[in-house]
């Protein structure tokens, strides 16, 4: 389809020269935000410099309109940026998603002519006059906020009616994008679910669309949204629900950001210009401080000045040679720490002046920290806009005594977080045992007045048994996001299994007999809203619940309402002083938030009553969901 549509664009730039249309006044912003402004008419010069006309016997549908009745009958991608891959698939998406719910295909075209309503995507690069037509929106979308203020993503878009056009807009062409598939949701009532598009992309036919919905504007609060590790097939169903990084982004059209956090350390280190593997030094030690080497030692010394030195050399070697401008430097996964002695037997002077002990709770991350900060500013010479990042996590989670440098991003691993209860909920401290699990609490909120960057590395998708029980865990995120974007949070992501129908080694880890794509049957709705909430953590999460049950389930709507709402309910009255991990097991799960409370039966008759009523793909996730909870709650006696 691609090749058709990029053959398209090219006959169009090989016609004539068009006259530019005019414009009318905006109507007022729907965005609180907005502020009330007089709507410049369209620039009648540079509008589309180089374009060429549409041929005069284009086809164009009749039956796509706006609410006054102006019909919109093409796609325009200014003609300088017709091979931005991020736009070119912005277009794609627009006329594929009309021509699914409408029959008709809108033509994607190189220029606006006058007395053809157009879906235009413009960037300031792409439509210079974009600028001159809307400076609040661009002026909007370029400001990142602070900390104090509330920091806001780069990707956000503006939806705009002018004459009888509507103008998508993006700082850049992600944001464009991001807008483009927000028309769609709005214009069409499309929802993406899952990554197979027979099941996942639903929709309603419509003999006539209607795009009422314009003139509003939206930014996330997160500059990184989505998933650290993922799969191929998953990128264009993530983005298309605004996800901007996963574990396989390189796909351009879709115009994703890396968030990479690798356990890395060594790697980086065995492959500096300046590694020596004679010296001794790089390594741990044993109680008399001799040398561990490499295959002894479970990190690198971060007393060492050598290692801060190769290290520093080996990313600015990266950076300078690839081009890249961040590299993470991640400590050794699922090792503690073993000697560097005599140093972690004395005071650690990690500013002029100042000192932290052996003792203190917060040494040893004080001294990695210092390590990873020297390094920052050696980049930072070399490469002014170079940035590293690192771990707050395992041996270094706790907030160490100094500051971040302000070139490195901390991605926060919220390992043996409980899933029940907010990340932020300081009640967790009384309420819970687990130490580890409540540190999260107090931890985060320092590290964010530690660094100047920090992002959440969450678990959320990772617990084997998703792929026998529905975590109804979404209030929980809801209040995580909001907390985060209160604290300056750059960056929200989980690590977890993602939406594909074969094996995954997690699962097969634990002995259980599934693939991936039960895990998501099982949990479709729960991830659906995470990335809802991601975009805006603000949103009715129960008006979604009801839109997402109505659009997916149809007749069976009602009764997989009353599933969710008994799950949220269990969830809610099960909860004790036990923390819920990604390790706790079905049985567990069951017994804690379905059987103590009493929900066990009217789950069965629910999910019964759902599967009678439904019909299509969806009646097959509704009959493995049923045969998940029959089969978990046939090990207890009675539930």
């Amino acid at each position: 389809m691609k090749r058709l549509l990029t053959l398209l664009i090219c006959t169009a730039l090989l016609l004539s020269a068009l006259s530019s249309c005019g414009g009318t006044t905006e109507k007022e912003p729907s965005s609180g935000s907005d502020t009330a402004s007089a709507q410049p008419s369209e620039s009648a010069t540079d509008s589309y410099e180089g374009s060429e006309p549409i041929p005069l016997d284009q086809a164009v549908p009749e039956n796509i309109r706006l609410e006054d009745g102006t019909r919109i009958q093409t796609i325009v991608v200014p003609s300088g940026f017709v091979e931005d891959p991020t736009l070119q698939t912005a277009a794609q998406e627009l006329q594929y998603h009309f021509k699914l719910v409408t029959g008709s295909t809108l033509p994607i075209l190189s220029e606006k002519a006058e007395g053809y309503g157009a879906l235009i995507l413009a960037t300031p690069d792409a439509l210079p006059t974009v600028t001159e037509l809307f400076p609040d929106d661009l002026a909007w979308l370029a400001d990142p906020g602070s900390r104090e203020t509330g920091k806001w993503a780069s990707d956000g878009f503006a939806i705009r009616r002018s004459g009888d056009s509507v103008y998508i807009i993006g700082n850049i062409s992600k944001g464009a994008l991001n807008g483009a598939y927000d028309l769609i949701e709005e214009a069409l009532g499309v929802l993406w679910v899952r990554a197979d598009e027979e099941q996942g992309l639903i929709y309603d036919p419509l003999e006539e669309a209607v795009i009422s919905h314009v003139d509003y504007r939206e930014k996330s609060p997160f500059e990184f949204r989505g998933w650290l590790h993922g799969n191929a097939s998953n990128v264009q169903f993530l983005a298309r629900n605004k996800v901007n990084t996963t574990g396989n982004w390189g796909a351009a059209e879709y115009g994703g950001k890396s968030f990479r956090a690798l356990h890395s350390m060594f790697n980086t280190l065995l492959s500096s210009p300046l590694y020596d593997p004679e010296e001794t030094e790089w390594w741990e030690t044993d109680a008399e401080g001799n040398s561990l080497g490499r295959e002894g030692s479970n990190q690198i010394n971060p007393w060492s000045e050598k290692a801060v030195d190769a290290l520093a050399a080996a990313v600015i070697e990266q950076m300078q040679t690839t081009g890249e401008r961040f590299v993470f430097l991640g400590e050794e996964d699922a090792k503690g720490v073993q000697r560097c002695a005599p140093y972690d037997t004395q005071p650690f002077e990690y500013a002029p002046g100042q000192f932290v002990y052996p003792e203190d709770e917060n040494y040893y991350s004080t001294v990695f920290h210092t390590m990873i900060n020297k390094i920052a500013r050696k980049v930072k010479e070399a490469v002014p806009d170079g940035w590293i990042g690192t771990f707050a996590y395992n041996i270094a989670q706790i907030p160490p005594a100094c500051d971040m440098e302000d070139n490195v991003r901390i991605c926060y691993a919220a390992w043996d977080e409980d899933l029940s209860v907010p990340i932020l909920d300081q009640s967790i401290r009384e309420n819970k045992k687990d130490p580890k699990a409540i540190s999260h609490c107090t931890n985060l909120p320092l590290w964010c007045e530690k660094a100047v960057s920090v992002g959440l590395w969450h678990y959320y998708a990772c617990a084997a048994y998703g792929a026998q029980f529905t975590f109804p865990f979404w209030g929980r995120m809801q209040k995580d996001f909001q907390g985060y974007a209160e604290l300056g949070v750059e960056a929200v992501t989980t690590s977890g299994i993602p939406d594909y129908p074969g094996e995954h080694g997690l699962l097969q880890y634990f002995g259980i007999d599934a693939t991936a794509g039960n895990f998501w049957d099982m949990n479709m709705l729960t991830f659906w809203l995470y990335h809802k909430l991601l975009w805006n953590p603000y949103e009715d999460v129960d008006a979604l619940i009801v839109y997402f049950c109505d659009k997916v389930y149809r007749n069976a709507s009602p009764y997989m309402q009353e599933y969710y709402r008994l799950l949220e309910q269990g969830w809610t009255d099960g909860q004790t002083n036990k923390t819920v991990t990604m390790k706790t097991t079905a049985y567990d799960l069951y017994r804690q938030f379905v059987k103590k409370t009493g929900i066990g039966h009217a789950l069965i008759d629910t999910l019964t009553l759902a599967y009678e009523a439904a019909d299509g793909p969806i009646r097959d996730v509704i009959g493995y969901t049923r045969d998940s909870v029959v089969s978990c709650l046939s090990t207890f006696k009675s539930f």
